[in-house]
């Protein structure tokens, strides 16, 4: 490769990397639902780690919606896709901490939201084979998802 090709590599490599405001806002709107919920289950994956059930399943559904994020990008071979997706979801998690005194009540139902679909993903086994869409979220879901993301913001 020659050092103008390299130059030019790098020179995109950091323009991809500090345009992530940018890529953002052109996100559709399941990729940045799937960011929003990841980010929210990597609050519960964090606050429940040793856990036996929760933490696993709360770290599996941290994968899975990083995945359709993934999955709604352009597509790419380039390795810094997933490197992308990380620090995406990192800054969401950072935006949730911040916004929980202030909107708490509209987190608390996001949790709500995200879990019912979340248990539309793990509920179809190892492998998703379509986005679930819900309609009507179970009190049980509704209940179990309030409470466990108000005692993982405590945290």
């Amino acid at each position: 490769m020659k050092t103008k090709d390299v130059r030019l590599a790098l020179g995109l490599l950091a323009w991809v990397c500090g345009a992530s405001q940018a890529v953002a806002v052109q996100e559709t709107r399941l990729a940045g639902q799937a960011m929003h919920c990841a980010a929210i289950f990597s609050v519960l994956a964090q606050a429940f780690s040793n856990d036996p059930d929760k933490g696993p399943r709360f770290s599996k559904a941290v994968a899975v919606l990083s995945e359709v994020y993934l999955k709604e990008q352009p597509p790419s071979t380039e390795p810094w896709g997933l490197a992308a997706a990380v620090q995406r979801r990192s800054e969401a998690v950072k935006a949730l901490h911040a916004a929980w005194p202030s909107q708490g009540a509209a987190l608390r139902e996001d949790g709500v939201m995200c879990g019912a679909w979340v248990e539309g993903f793990l509920g179809q086994g190892d492998r998703y084979l379509f986005v679930p869409v819900y309609k009507v979220v179970a009190p049980h879901v509704r209940g179990q998802y309030q409470t466990l993301l108000e005692e993982a913001m405590r945290r």
